[in-house]
């Protein structure tokens, strides 16, 4: 058999190497810009580490750092291009450049706004104080009488450099090279690039300022950005090739003639059958870095997630993961367990094992026709569950996937790569949950019900009852249950009629709920934006307010969900109950608390209309055509307001010009044009964007036919800017005025267009300074304006963050969200 070519993909090393940096990144980034304290302490005590060593070691170090610094890129890129690997080359190219942008950008912006005060740099490139700001520093060495830093030389004062090479932008733009070079370097070779980088962070150090800390930031950063253009672009698969498997398994005693991939469901290794010359078949299970990383990912998920479980830290090494799963298989055989015989273990490939095993002539559970599964299977099933529970084992992964029916309809037990020995009561009520829910979806809830009792007895599915939810489930169990609505609750029907409980109660399985994340996010937000920007309200002028006008900027900040209501119901093509759908609004108004371009809000409306049994193309599109009638009526009524307001409207609020239009169209063009050009990106599209416009068509078809929905979503749509216009009229009449309606709405209008620009969610900060920016400029005195302006917010951004999660929660308990 000819030897496959390196295929590229999407790996899960790929992801985990972006993760981990990206919390890094995070890390350093707090480090750098906001403990200034700690900042300088690093950058002290690190320079007065070095303190003892020469000038000319020092010098020496220095020198051969920036010599390699010089040298490696260089090196890479003569042997890329002597190689002809003009796709690595593109993507180290590319990673850079994106590291160069971001680091130097984040670097000016946001970093260097924090650098401490001890520290501020006098010349270009240079740290230098003198006796008073020197105080702290420590003497690292004295040449003729002068005081000098490492890298300073002879100096006439205390000097370190700054921004000396190499610095944190070539730090970032090396660890980016590195990450996006990963996939193709063996071990050794990853291990000198980061000596290499360790050299360039040590020269940082002798030459440098703060160094310990946004050089950790820069070379997170960097590295995250490689890892994330692998992730985009694909790496090359590391799977081993079926001629190095065969040469592999011949070498340990099995003569083999054929190798080829298996076409079954594996979630954590590359699957593979062989053949012998005697006629034995065999099954491989290989897994490599990529399988690795994959349970990694999967058991952080799950220890993060759910509690419970007794999901223990994941073994040190692949290679103690893969001999952990082989003692579990011979336990589980020498138990009496029905499962196929363990042949070999080996190493294979680069960085990669694999598992031999008789292979089993049959079909899982989740592909047999349903009426081979009969009472007697299962109870055979059970039976085997029941072995491996009396000697206190769990599966922990029994799906219906990872149980086989010979020809023989004799049931196998395989996959022992999550079981443990010794586990928890908990964990082995779940072995039995999930195989009674699997059961029942391939066949009916009384069948499996039977099989378990007849199997494993009463007792056993008493004990279990409380883990019979979704949470408890494994992919595979609720793939099973898609289309059989209701079939979970016809299982513990039938567990409380087979045990005789009264009821069930479910265990609490979740360690940290996606509603409190929101939740706690929200909050944090509430916290970090709202409070400093009342600082900059003056008490005195609130006191003097007219709090009469309260009543009426809450209830018209409560008119717009009415609106946003209407507009909704007359996007949809099917009748919705209103009362329901104006709690959906205030419910996509808390997602828009916490995400940007009110992406959250539009997801929330998706997820409610299909969770009303709407088609899920036709919700999609209906929030669409809501948002893009808001957008009519928004840029209409911003045209009339301003033409209103006259020659005053246009010279105070500038608008995007024509050429910065031009700029974003040809921006939107060229990135739809990579996207065609990409093959994935052009499968994307023709498999699963176009199928669900082409969908969408007839319910946009169906709005725009219907002279009433068509009212009602344009209307809505210009009642919501209009509600917000008269609770932002009543927020600065109640400061005493001063500026016309029409010009109010014009600031409003303008305002909020280059607020829902800005990245951040809910156009914080940005709304707030384009608003009083608007208004001051048609007149209205600054210490009126803020005030206004921070009322409108509090009363229209800040005050819906609870009654929105309320909201949230109590549709989403009626099965709404």
């Amino acid at each position: 058999m000819a030897q496959p070519s390196r295929r590229y993909g999407r790996s899960p090393s790929d992801l985990l190497r972006l993760i981990v940096a990206l919390v890094v990144a995070g890390v350093g980034f707090l480090l750098a810009s906001v403990l200034d304290n700690l900042n300088a302490a690093v950058t002290i005590e690190t320079i007065d580490a070095f303190d003892g060593l020469p000038d000319a070691v020092v010098v020496t170090l220095i020198l051969i750092g920036q010599l390699l610094a010089w040298l490696i890129p260089i090196g890479v890129l003569v042997t890329l291009l002597a190689q002809r690997r003009y796709r690595r080359l593109g993507l180290i190219v590319f990673a850079v450049a994106i590291a160069v942008a971001l680091s130097w950008g984040i670097n000016r912006q946001l970093i260097s706004e924090f650098q401490p005060p001890s520290l501020e740099v006098d010349q270009p490139g240079w740290i230098c104080s003198d006796a008073e700001r020197a105080e702290g520093l420590p003497e690292l060495s004295t040449v003729g009488g002068a005081t000098e830093a490492p890298g300073a030389l002879f100096t006439s004062q205390a000097c370190v450099p700054g921004d000396a090479f190499p610095n944190t932008v070539y730090l970032a733009a090396f660890a980016a090279a590195l990450g996006a070079l990963t996939p193709w370097l063996s071990r050794r070779w990853r291990r000198a690039s980061w000596a290499a980088l360790l050299l360039f962070l040590l020269v940082r150090t002798l030459d440098g300022v703060v160094v310990a800390v946004d050089a950790v930031f820069a070379l997170a950063l960097g590295y995250a950005i490689g890892a994330a253009t692998d992730l985009v672009f694909g790496s090359p698969q590391r799977t081993p090739t079926a001629n190095e498997l065969r040469a592999t398994l011949n070498r340990r005693g099995l003569a083999i003639t054929d190798v080829a991939p298996a076409v079954v469901r594996a979630r954590s290794s590359k699957p593979f059958v062989a053949s012998t010359d005697t006629g034995q078949s065999l099954f491989l299970k290989v897994l490599g870095p990529d399988q690795r990383a994959a349970d990694l990912l999967y058991r952080a998920y799950r220890m993060l997630r759910f509690k419970g479980f007794g999901d223990e830290r994941p073994a040190s090494s692949l290679r103690r993961a893969v001999e952990h799963e082989a003692v579990m298989s011979m336990t589980a055989t020498n138990e009496g367990v029905t499962t196929p015989r363990l042949v070999v273990m080996s190493d294979v490939g680069v960085d990669s094992m694999v598992l031999a095993f008789d292979r089993i002539n049959g079909d899982t559970v989740a592909n047999v026709d349903a009426s081979r599964v009969t009472v007697d299977v299962q109870a055979e099933i059970w039976r085997q569950v029941s072995v491996m529970q009396a000697h206190g084992m769990a599966h922990r992964n029994l799906g219906p996937h990872n149980i086989v029916i010979d020809d023989g309809d004799r049931p196998w037990l395989l996959d022992f790569g999550f079981a443990e020995v010794g586990v928890t009561d908990g964990e082995l009520r779940n072995d039995i949950a999930e195989l009674l829910v699997a059961l029942a979806a391939k066949t009916d809830a009384a069948t499996a019900i039977d099989g378990a009792v007849a199997g494993l007895g009463v007792d056993a599915l008493r004990e279990a009852a409380p883990r019979l939810q979704p949470h408890a489930l494994g992919s595979g169990t609720r793939e099973l249950l898609k289309g059989r609505k209701g079939l979970l609750k016809d299982v513990r029907a039938g567990v409380i009629e087979a045990t005789g409980l009264e009821d069930i109660e479910l265990e609490p399985l979740e360690r940290v709920k996606p509603g409190s994340i929101l939740m706690v996010i929200t909050l944090g937000l509430v916290f970090y934006l709202l409070i400093p920007q009342l600082a900059e309200v003056d008490l005195a002028t609130i006191g003097d307010a007219d709090w009469s006008y309260l009543p009426l900027i809450i209830l018209f900040s409560l008119a717009t969900y009415l609106a946003a209501a209407i507009a909704m119901a007359g996007a949809v093509p099917e009748r919705i109950r209103f009362v329901e759908m104006f709690f959906a609004q205030m419910a996509a108004s808390f997602f828009n608390r916490i995400s940007p371009v009110k992406v959250g809000g539009m997801a929330a409306n998706v997820r409610y209309l299909q969770k009303a049994g709407i088609d899920p193309a036709v919700a999609v599109s209906s929030v669409g055509v809501n948002n893009v009638a808001g957008f009519v009526m928004h840029i209409t009524l911003t045209l009339i307001f301003l033409a209103t307001a006259g020659r005053s409207a246009s010279e105070s609020i500038s608008l995007p010009s024509g050429l910065t239009m031009l700029y974003v169209l040809v921006g939107v063009l060229t990135l739809a044009g990579l996207v065609m050009v990409i093959p994935w990106g052009r499968q994307f599209f023709l498999r699963r964007v176009w199928p669900i416009l082409k969908k969408s068509g007839a319910g946009i078809a169906a709005v725009v036919q219907n002279p009433v929905r068509m009212a009602m979503l344009f209307g809505g749509a210009a009642m919501i800017s209009g509600a917000y216009i008269l609770t932002l009229w009543y927020s600065v009449e109640a400061f005493g005025g001063g500026v016309g309606f029409v010009s109010v709405g014009a600031v409003f209008l303008a305002g909020t267009a280059v607020a829902n620009a800005a990245p951040a969610p809910g156009g914080v900060g940005a709304a707030e300074a384009a608003l009083i920016a608007g208004l001051t400029a048609f007149g209205l005195e600054a210490a009126v304006a803020v005030p206004a302006v921070f009322l409108y917010r509090i009363a229209t951004f800040w005050l819906p963050v609870l009654p929105g999660w309320l909201a949230y929660r109590a549709l989403a308990k009626r099965g709404a969200f």
